[in-house]
């Protein structure tokens, strides 16, 4: 039996055709195998904290959330319609970038883009029904 594998061994493969350049070196575990890697978190990440005056303060709100950026938004100084809108459209920006909304106090919301992860919520369900 012996002779039968090695003739096996020798009809598949002949000695010309192993090179020692060919031969790739077997990890010890598959890339399936291999650990996770933790997640290291970007020094440079920042949040901004904006207390927009007007309506027009939302562009700016914006263009940082676009970078990915987390953004504290305080509009207590709004008046109610100007409130409104400035929310809609802040709501807008964070659906674009598939980010999220979370409102953290009176007047006060957390908008943040899908690479920011926010753990816990500040109140409890009735500061979800205001939103």
């Amino acid at each position: 039996m012996n002779k039968f594998v090695q003739g096996l061994k020798d009809l598949v493969t002949t000695e010309e055709e192993i090179d020692e350049e060919e031969v790739e070196e077997v990890s010890a575990t598959s890339d399936y195998e291999q650990p996770a890697q933790k997640n290291i978190l970007k020094t440079d990440a920042k949040m901004m904290i904006f207390e927009p005056r007007s309506y027009n303060d939302a562009t700016e709100i914006v263009k940082y959330l676009k970078v990915q950026k987390a953004c504290v938004v305080n509009i207590h100084r709004l008046q109610n319609e100007i409130r409104q809108r400035l929310i809609d459209v802040l709501w807008g920006a964070v659906y674009a970038i598939d980010g999220k909304i979370q409102k953290v106090g009176t007047d006060v919301y957390l908008c943040t883009p899908r690479s920011v992860t926010v753990d816990g919520m500040v109140g409890g369900p009735e500061a979800e029904s205001e939103e």
